[in-house]
C-alpha cells in the first residue's frame, strides 16, 4: 500500500509491508518524553544529589589525593584527585594555591652536573675536582657565600661525599680513592684508608663503601671492619647504587643485567657485625634503580620507570613493592621530610608524594612540586632545565640540582610562581550522552580576599577612623583565577577573571554539546609577588541533552469497513484479526518500523498495544473497534 495521507492519514511500514489506517483524532497524542527522572536522594548525608534542579552539578572541595586521574567522575574515581598540575600546591586539605618560585644558588659559579648534599648546617657541592660549601644557602643567590675546600693532593673528579656530623668523607678519581676533612673546614682533605669507593654512605651509625660490585663496612680509619660486611654481587656486570637503614637491618640497592634488585643486610645479634647481603626482591626486567631511601617504615625507590614505594616487614626484613608511578617518567633522586617524599624527574621538575594518603596499595598521593629556573651563569639563556639528580630538605624548603642549571632552591623572599594550572580532568557526570555546559563558579579562601573598612557615622557625630569600623564582605582577591574548559572536539574557551561565588557563563563552546568537558583552573599571582589566590572549591553546572524520544499514542480505527478521510465516503476493508496480530508480532519482536503521519516520517518501535472493542465483526471472525498503539520514536 502506498501512503496517501489525503485518504488514510497514517501508515506503518512493517517488513516493507505498508499498512495505512484512519485514526480517532480525539484520542491521538504526541508527546516528547522527559529526559530526567524525578530525583531521589537515598544517601545518609546531603550533597549534590540532594538538590532538586534540572541542571547537573559537579564540584570539588579537596585535591589532597593528588594527580594521575584522567576522569574526574567515573564510577571508580576519587573526587579528591585530579589529572595534573604545574606550579600549584595541593597539600593543604581543602584548598589549592601557588607554589614558591625557585632561584639559582650558584652565585657566580657556572655550575652544571654537580652533586649536592646538605650536611648539618652546610650545603656541600661538588663539581669536577672541586668541593664547596655554604651555610648561607637559604639566602638570595647573590648573598650565598661559597667556601672552597682546598684541592685534593691529586685532584680528580669527586664521585661522592658523606658526613658523620664531624667529618666529610670524599670519594674521588677514576682509580678511586677516599679522603676526609673536618665539616666546615677549607683545609686540604687527608687520605682516608686505602679502599677505592665509588659511593660513600653513612647510615645507622655505620660507614659503607660501595665500589662497583663490592660493598664493605669501614671503620673510622677507612679500613674494612673485621669479620663484618665485605661482599660482591654474584651477577656479572652488577653494581651497587646505595645503602639505607631499615627497622631490623640495612638495605642495599643494586643493578645487574639492566634490572634493579634489593638485598637485606642483617645485623648479627651476638657481636653487631653485618651479615652477607641476601636478595629480597627484584624489579621487573629492564627497570633499574637510581636511588633508594628508607623513611617512616617504607622504602622509596627512584627507578628508570618512575617512583615505587615498598613495604618493609619489620620482623623478617622482607620487602614488597607497589605499582610504579610512571606518569612522571624516570626518577633520579629522593628526599623525605615530615609526611612527604620528594622525587626528582626530568626537565628540572620535582614531584611530591604524601605518605599519609594512598590511592591504592603502596601508591601514595602525588603531584608536581617546585621546578628549576634557568641560570644564566650556569648555561646561558638556552640552558633548559634537565634531570633533577639530587634533592635535599632543610629549613622547611626544598633544594635540588638541575644537571644543566646547577643548584636550585625555593626563593628566600617567599615569592610565588607567576602562574600555575590544575587540570581537573574529564567531567562527564559518569554518562555517555551529550550535555550543555552553562557556567562555572569559584570560591576563594577567606584568607585570599580583601575587604574595605568603612567608618561608622551618625547624624551630628563623627567617628574617627581609628574607632569603630565595619569590615565589608570579601570582594577581591590577590591575583586572579580563570578557567579553561575544553569539549570532546578539543575546542576550548577561557573565562575572564572569576569573582568569588559568582557563576560565570560558559556558552561559547562550539559545538556546545559534548559528552565530557575537561576543566582546567589557571591561577595568577598578585602584583605583590608573595601573594596569590587560594581556591577552596569549584563548581560547574550543565544541562543534560540526550537524544529526545517522542511518545505517540495512535488510536487506529480497526473495523471491517473504515471510511477514508476523503473520497466521498468511500471505505476500505480490513481483516481486523490479521491486522491486530501483525501489529502485535511487530511489537513482540521489537521490530523497527517506519511511521508516517501526513508528510512526517519517523522510525519507531511499537511499545504497547490495546484493543477497545465496539462489537464483534459481522462474520464473527474478531472484534471491531479502536486499536491503540504506543509508539516510541527511535533516534
Amino acid at each position: 500500500m502506498v501512503h496517501k495521507a489525503e485518504r488514510l492519514p497514517v501508515t506503518l511500514t512493517i517488513d516493507a509491508d505498508a499498512r495505512s489506517y484512519n485514526i480517532d483524532v480525539d484520542q491521538y497524542r504526541r508527546t516528547t518524553i522527559p529526559t530526567l527522572r524525578e530525583q531521589r536522594d537515598t544517601s545518609d548525608e546531603p550533597g549534590e544529589q540532594s538538590i532538586s534542579s534540572q541542571f547537573w552539578l559537579r564540584s570539588q572541595t579537596d585535591w589532597s589525593f593528588g594527580a594521575g586521574q584522567t576522569f574526574y567522575d567515573h564510577a571508580n574515581s576519587n573526587r579528591s584527585r585530579f589529572s595534573e598540575s604545574s606550579g600549584v600546591d595541593v597539600w593543604t586539605e581543602g584548598q589549592i594555591s601557588l607554589l614558591p618560585i625557585c632561584e639559582s644558588k650558584n652565585d657566580t659559579f657556572a655550575w652544571a652536573d654537580v652533586k649536592m648534599k646538605i650536611l648539618g648546617s652546610h650545603m656541600y657541592v661538588a663539581q669536577g675536582t672541586n668541593l664547596y660549601f655554604s651555610n648561607s644557602f637559604n639566602s638570595a643567590d647573590a648573598d650565598v657565600n661559597w667556601s672552597a675546600v682546598t684541592a685534593l693532593a691529586s685532584p680528580q673528579t669527586i664521585t661522592d661525599f658523606a658526613s658523620d656530623g664531624s667529618k666529610v668523607f670524599i670519594a674521588y678519581g677514576s682509580n678511586r680513592a677516599a679522603a676526609s676533612v673536618n665539616l666546615g673546614a677549607t683545609t686540604q682533605p687527608a687520605s682516608f684508608g686505602s679502599l677505592n669507593p665509588d659511593f660513600i654512605r653513612l647510615v645507622g651509625g655505620r660507614l659503607f663503601f660501595l665500589d662497583g660490585a663490592n660493598i664493605s663496612e669501614v671503620n673510622s680509619s677507612g679500613a674494612k671492619v673485621s669479620s663484618s660486611l665485605d661482599s660482591t654481587i654474584p651477577q656479572a656486570g652488577g653494581s651497587w647504587v646505595t645503602v639505607c637503614s631499615g627497622p631490623v637491618g640495612f638495605y642495599a640497592a643494586g643493578n645487574a643485567a639492566d634490572t634493579g634488585f634489593i638485598s637485606f643486610i642483617s645485623v648479627a645479634a651476638a657481636d653487631g657485625l653485618l651479615d652477607e647481603p641476601q636478595q629480597v626482591t627484584e624489579l621487573p626486567r629492564g627497570e633499574k634503580i637510581n636511588d633508594m631511601i628508607s623513611y617512616a617504615g617504607i622504602l622509596a625507590l627512584a627507578t628508570t620507570k618512575g617512583l615505587r614505594i615498598a613495604a618493609i616487614d619489620g620482623g623478617s626484613g622482607a620487602v614488597t613493592y607497589g605499582p610504579v608511578i610512571d606518569n612522571v617518567g624516570e626518577v633520579f633522586s629522593l628526599a623525605a621530610d615530615e609526611r612527604f617524599v620528594w622525587f626528582g624527574g626530568s626537565s628540572g621538575k620535582v614531584y611530591r608524594a604524601d605518605l599519609s594518603r594512598f590511592t591504592e596499595t603502596l601508591v601514595p598521593a602525588w603531584a608536581a612540586d617546585v621546578v628549576s629556573v634557568k641560570d644564566e651563569t650556569a648555561g646561558g639563556a638556552d640552558a633548559s632545565p634537565s634531570s633533577v639528580t639530587f634533592i635535599a630538605r632543610a629549613l622547611g624548603k626544598t633544594y635540588f640540582t638541575d644537571s644543566t642549571n646547577g643548584v636550585q632552591g625555593e626563593k628566600s623572599t617567599g615569592e610565588l610562581v607567576a602562574s600555575g594550572t590544575l587540570t581537573v580532568g574529564d567531567v562527564s557526570w559518569n554518562s555517555q550522552f551529550d550535555k550543555v555546559l552553562r557556567n562555572i563558579e569559584i570560591r576563594y579562601a577567606p584568607a585570599s580576599l580583601s575587604s574595605a573598612n568603612n567608618q561608622y557615622s551618625e547624624s551630628g557625630v563623627e567617628y574617627s577612623g581609628s574607632s569603630i569600623q565595619y569590615a565589608g564582605a570579601g570582594s577581591s582577591a590577590g591575583g586572579s583565577i580563570t578557567a579553561t574548559v575544553t569539549n570532546d572536539e578539543n575546542v576550548s574557551v577561557t573565562t575572564s577573571n572569576l569573582a568569588n561565588k559568582i557563576a560565570t557563563d560558559i556558552t561559547t563552546l562550539v559545538p556546545e554539546l559534548s559528552e565530557a568537558f575537561k576543566v582546567q583552573l589557571n591561577l595568577t599571582r598578585d602584583s605583590v609577588v608573595t601573594a596569590g589566590p587560594i581556591i577552596e572549591s569549584w563548581r560547574i553546572k550543565a544541562f543534560p541533552a540526550p537524544t529526545r524520544v517522542d511518545e505517540i499514542i495512535l488510536p487506529i480505527i480497526l473495523k471491517t469497513r473504515v471510511a477514508t478521510s476523503r473520497g466521498r465516503g468511500s471505505a476500505i476493508g480490513y481483516d481486523t484479526k490479521a491486522e491486530y496480530n501483525a501489529l502485535k508480532t511487530a511489537m513482540a519482536n521489537r521490530e523497527v518500523i517506519t511511521y508516517q503521519e501526513g508528510s512526517q516520517t519517523d522510525t519507531c518501535v511499537i511499545d504497547q498495544i490495546a484493543m477497545s472493542a465496539e462489537k464483534l465483526s459481522d462474520d464473527g471472525n474478531w472484534w471491531e473497534g479502536v486499536c491503540t498503539l504506543r509508539l516510541l520514536t527511535v533516534p
